[in-house]
């Protein structure tokens, strides 16, 4: 007789099966071995939040942790690796649309009465939650946003259906670009300052675990280039607004930091650079200047929940943003190449890296590729609702039977997200770059080796 407990549990794992491609007997094996596990950690980086339920699957991995009891112990825990150099600090300084230093939350009053107390404003005069990424590039074809100011961006090749992001960039009425290399994004501005990259500038960065630790500046920028810190402290003065940007150097920058996050969740009210020199690095919340910060989160069980205690975040399993049809059978995804980063404005420019990924290929199982009858390096035409172009195959056992996979380090007729959907997850709006629907059609002409050595002409 099975009890009701052992069908949930079966038919959970039957679920499972269908939805990952995964055997349900190696679910249930992995399952074990975490469970039975003395110690264990659960790391990912940016797949799993790139869906338009990323939030959900995020909660379940911490649900899974919090279930085993794997918070504040040693050698236990949780943690996500970033898409970007200090996309951990970034969050934490409140460079996200809706928050304040300190991972404070701008629609909340009491936070934003303590940062306007902090920058000397009006709290009326702080604006309100703004648009994410994608959400701007919306905004500008409704109208609503005319100029746009951006910093080391290049949405043309990093956003989804950039085709749509295109027009976009079209309709601006005026489009200032800081950047350190001319990238496809910038050609479609009205004015480029040329700013810095991270070794050309003093600051800090906080590494995943939460260490706070010191960047120091290697060398000048060239030529006329300046720090992206001075670009915009002159745009500050040219705008009347001279006297809410006084700092003379980074430490001063940081000190104002320090105090704009005392309170919040993200303390750094007790780190300086002289204590980062010291200790080399200190982990946040650091609270008080003789406090030697928190290396290990919640290890006292008071976790920042009204009642101070953990909760479990319940999610159900749905379906993606766009499904598999007749029309468009095959799963296309995206993501990286080790040899490359990001949109690719940096890496396209370095000979060793571009003769190991010269362009972008596409991944398909050898199962699948019978199935379409293509060839190794046979150019294969893919097509989804938003666009339609041609890569040569590389077939590969490490992909799913029913999944084709392309990097999105390229631009132009290169590019893996002139295909992919603009679907954003309710929460997070973080686009679902993961999962789209797309057919396959082999063309017959095996792509020539590609002779690419040094730059990637593409820039």
């Amino acid at each position: 007789m099975i009890r009701h407990w052992q069908l949930l549990r079966i038919t959970r794992w039957n679920g499972a099966e269908v939805i990952t491609g995964i055997e349900k007997a190696k679910i249930e094996l992995a399952a074990q071995w975490w469970g039975k596990a003395k110690t264990s950690f659960l790391l990912h980086a940016r797949g799993i939040e790139h869906h338009s339920k990323g939030v959900d699957n995020v909660l379940g991995c911490i649900n899974i942790v919090l279930a085993t009891g794997r918070i504040g112990k040693p050698y236990c825990g949780y943690g996500t690796i970033t898409g970007q150099g200090n996309g951990q600090g970034g969050r934490e300084h409140g460079h996200k649309c809706d928050q304040l230093p300190g991972n404070r939350d701008i629609t909340n009053p009491e936070h934003r009465k303590y940062i306007a107390g902090v920058w000397g404003i009006d709290e009326k005069d702080m604006p309100g939650k703004g648009y994410t990424a994608y959400e701007l590039i919306e905004a500008i074809h409704r109208g609503e946003v005319k100029g746009l100011l951006s910093i080391c961006f290049n949405p043309l090749v990093s956003l989804p259906n950039n085709n749509y992001v295109r027009e976009a960039l079209e309709k601006l009425e005026f489009y200032v670009c800081i950047d350190f290399f001319m990238n496809e994004t910038a050609r479609h501005a009205d004015i480029i300052l040329a700013g810095s990259l991270q070794e050309e500038e003093e600051g800090t960065v906080t590494t995943a675990e939460g260490r706070v630790v010191r960047i120091r500046k290697a060398v000048n920028p060239p030529g006329h280039a300046r720090s992206d810190t001075s670009i915009i402290l002159e745009l500050a003065k040219r705008l009347g607004a001279e006297d809410k940007f006084t700092y003379r150097n980074s430490e001063e920058l940081f000190n104002e930091l320090r105090v704009a996050s005392k309170g919040g969740t993200a303390d750094y009210y007790g780190i300086t650079y002289q204590k980062i020199e010291d200790t080399m690095g200190v982990f946040w919340p650091c609270p008080t200047l003789d406090h030697p910060g928190t290396p290990r989160l919640w290890e006292d069980k008071k976790f920042a929940t009204p009642d101070g205690k953990a909760h479990f975040n319940l999610v159900t399993y749905r379906d993606p943003g766009e499904i598999t049809d007749e029309e468009y059978p095959i799963i296309l995804t995206t993501g990286r190449v080790v040899s490359q980063y990001l949109s690719g404005t940096q890496t396209r420019r370095i000979g060793k890296l571009v003769d190991l990924y010269p362009e972008p290929k596409l991944e398909i199982h050898p199962e699948l590729a019978r199935k379409y009858g293509i060839k190794q390096n046979e150019l294969v035409q893919v097509s989804t609702r938003r666009g339609t172009d041609e890569f040569p195959a590389n077939i590969v056992e490490t992909i799913r039977t029913d999944t084709v996979f392309l990097p999105y380090h390229w631009p132009g007729k290169k590019s893996a997200n002139q295909f992919t959907p603009a679907t954003l997850d309710p929460v997070s709006k973080i686009p679902e770059f993961k999962v789209c629907a797309c057919n396959l059609k082999p063309l017959g002409v095996i792509s020539p080796p590609s002779t690419a050595s040094g730059a990637c002409a593409s820039i």
